[in-house]
C-alpha cells in the first residue's frame, strides 16, 4: 500500500465532500476524482465515513502540531495570539476542508462524526486551560465551559473569514485573544 495513493484519495475526498456535501458524495465520486479503482479505495478505507473520519483525524493532528505550549516566563498574550493565528492560518490555507467541517450541514450522518471531532478539540483546549489554572495564569473557572465557548467563537469567526480573500490573520487573532484575556486572565498574570 502506498502513502501517496492514500493521500491522493484523501485529497479527492476533500474536494468531493466540499463540492457535493457529505450526503451527496459517493465512493464512486471519490475514486473518479482520485483516478483509482474501487478496490484500491477499499485497501485504505472501509467506506465513506471512514475516509471522512481520517480527514478529521488529520485536522486534529495538524492542530496539535501548530498549538505551542505557553511559556509562563514570558508574556502569554503574544504566545496565545500566535497559537490562534496558527489555527486560523491552517483553516484558511485549506478552505475546502474548513468548509466541510464548519459548514452548517443538516446531514444527520455528519452530526456524530463532526460532533466527535469538536469534542476532541474542546478536550485539547480544556487541557490547555487546566494547565493555565495550575500555573496561576488563568483564573479558577469552569474550563470545559470556556473551552466550548472558545471553540464556538473560533468556528463562527473562521466560517466568516472563509468568505474573505484578504485576511490579516494576526489582527483577527489579536482581537479574539484580547476578548478572551479580559475575561479569563488574572490581573497578576500581566493583565
Amino acid at each position: 500500500m502506498s502513502v501517496q495513493t492514500k493521500g491522493k484519495l484523501l485529497e479527492a475526498a476533500k474536494r468531493v465532500f466540499s463540492e457535493r456535501g457529505y450526503f451527496n458524495a459517493h465512493i464512486s465520486h471519490i475514486i473518479d476524482e482520485a483516478g483509482v479503482a474501487r478496490g484500491t479505495f477499499y485497501l485504505y478505507f472501509k467506506g465513506k465515513e471512514d475516509i471522512f473520519r481520517e480527514l478529521l483525524r488529520g485536522v486534529v493532528e495538524e492542530l496539535r502540531k501548530r498549538i505551542k505550549t505557553i511559556d509562563p516566563s514570558h508574556d502569554p498574550a503574544p504566545q496565545i495570539i500566535g497559537n490562534v493565528a496558527s489555527v486560523i492560518e491552517f483553516a484558511l490555507s485549506d478552505r475546502e476542508l474548513a468548509t466541510i467541517v464548519l459548514r452548517r450541514n443538516c446531514d444527520p450522518e455528519l452530526f456524530g462524526i463532526i460532533g466527535d471531532f469538536f469534542e476532541e478539540l474542546i478536550d485539547l483546549i480544556k487541557l490547555s486551560l487546566d494547565k493555565g489554572v495550575a500555573l496561576g495564569l488563568v483564573r479558577e473557572c469552569d474550563t470545559e465551559l470556556l473551552a466550548r465557548a472558545v471553540v464556538g467563537a473560533l468556528k463562527e469567526v473562521i466560517l466568516g473569514l472563509l468568505e474573505r480573500e484578504d485576511v490579516d490573520v494576526v489582527s483577527v487573532a489579536t482581537e479574539l485573544v484580547e476578548l478572551g484575556l479580559g475575561g479569563v486572565w488574572k490581573k497578576e498574570a500581566g493583565r
